[in-house]
């Protein structure tokens, strides 16, 4: 296959790895609902198509990731929805709201694993919600902005009773990402009620009860999906099409950046549902983009964050770069090679494809085999103890 594009390139400082998992056993399907606590994952409902008015559905489904096993679950009480949300508060589960088609609702199921039952919890004031995430604060929901008022809703599952919380300041809006880290809760993007794709993120402190504006996500998208891991917030990002729309960003507070880890393998992914499960992220369901056409589909991907494909950590020593040419693609460093050492590439689930000496004395300059299938790469330089890679695309 010849190479015809270099999308991205990087320095890899332990970057976050995919990898694809046992299917759900379900219908493919797009904006469903999901939420994992320390062992399990719990997704289902949402939409199997695009044509006609009775697609929503009500099937939900338990993933053990010891095992990586599946096993469907008594079925959401509420009815069939789209653009519900699902949390957890501790080792609880909770799914709410969504729309049997065209409106809000209000209620909020708890789900109990060890009965397989559901529990009806106080609906939510006000009109209700779909197509609206919501983040987890210690033992408190926090869900909004309401549609027309701003409005953001606490539930506390301590005591089972809604309050609120300081209204949202940004534009209102649907399909927004959420998710905590550090005590603090995160909500961007997503579309305007009245039209508009929105990129702001914002930031809520619960102490101060108080909104701030934090940095932008580009490209917009309101057919993304986020979740925290290891206190971290990690976004799926399907905004810009192509390798593009499936790109894995984290943020990080301190610098107040957000930061690209790595691209989701296979195709395109759009509305798809995200979930943690201890130290794990996931990204489930969605809306398939082929070379066919657009499909709904049961697949999961695990991302592995502070990992590479193949397990180990790399430094910026010798400043790899990519070069895209007519020819191919070209690897340079912008130092000097001091030592003996190695050149290597890698599949992204850690299949070594080509191997080459290094030797001290002058910069690094390879022109990779254009022949290779089109993919995800990761090239590295060893020498001694020291490893530098970049990421490479292949088309």
């Amino acid at each position: 296959m010849t190479v015809s594009l270099i999308l991205c390139s990087f320095l890899v400082q332990s970057q976050a790895v995919w990898e694809e998992m046992a299917p759900c056993p379900a219908a493919g399907r797009f904006w469903a609902a999901a939420t994992g606590n320390s062992t399990h994952g719990y997704c289902g409902t949402g939409r199997l198509q695009f044509a006609g008015l009775n697609n929503q559905v009500s099937d939900m489904y338990a993933y053990e990731l010891a095992s990586d096993t599946w096993t469907q679950i008594s079925d959401y009480p509420g009815g069939v929805r789209e653009g519900m949300t699902g949390f957890t508060i501790g080792e609880r589960i909770f799914f709410a709201f969504g729309s049997p088609f065209i409106q809000f609702t209000k209620t909020i199921y708890e789900y109990l694993p060890e009965s397989n039952t559901w529990n009806q919890m106080p609906d939510v004031p006000g009109i209700g919600f779909a197509f609206s995430e919501g983040f987890v604060i210690d033992d408190t929901f926090y869900i909004g902005p309401e549609n027309g008022t701003n409005t953001v809703y606490t539930f506390n599952a301590s005591t089972n009773t809604w309050g609120t919380a300081a209204s949202f300041p940004g534009n209102d809006r649907r399909h927004q990402c959420t998710f905590t880290a550090n005590g603090k809760g995160y909500l961007g993007m997503g579309a305007g009620v009245f039209g508009g794709v929105y990129g702001d993120w914002w930031e809520y402190d619960p102490i101060a009860d108080s909104w701030n504006e934090i940095a932008s996500m580009s490209p917009h998208a309101d057919q993304a999906c986020a979740t925290a891991v290891s206190n971290t917030g990690y976004l799926y990002n399907t905004g810009g099409g192509g390798f593009g729309g499936q790109n894995l960003y984290s943020y990080n507070a301190e610098a107040n950046e957000w930061v690209f880890e790595s691209t989701k393998p296979d195709d395109r992914v759009a509305n798809s549902a995200a979930m943690t499960i201890g130290d794990q992220g996931f990204v489930v369901f969605g809306e398939e983009s082929t070379t066919e056409g657009n499909f709904p589909a049961n697949k999961l991907w695990r991302f592995s964050p502070n990992t590479s494909a193949i397990g180990e950590y790399y430094d910026n020593s010798i400043q790899l770069n990519v070069i895209y040419t007519s020819q191919g693609v070209v690897i340079r460093s912008q130092k000097e090679i001091q030592e003996n050492g190695l050149f290597e590439l890698y599949t992204i689930g850690g299949q070594l494809v080509y191997q080459r000496a290094l030797q001290a004395g002058s910069p690094l300059n390879i022109q990779l085999n254009s022949d290779l299938p089109g993919g995800i790469y990761t090239a590295r330089c060893v020498l001694g103890s020291a490893i530098s890679a970049i990421q490479v695309f292949y088309q």
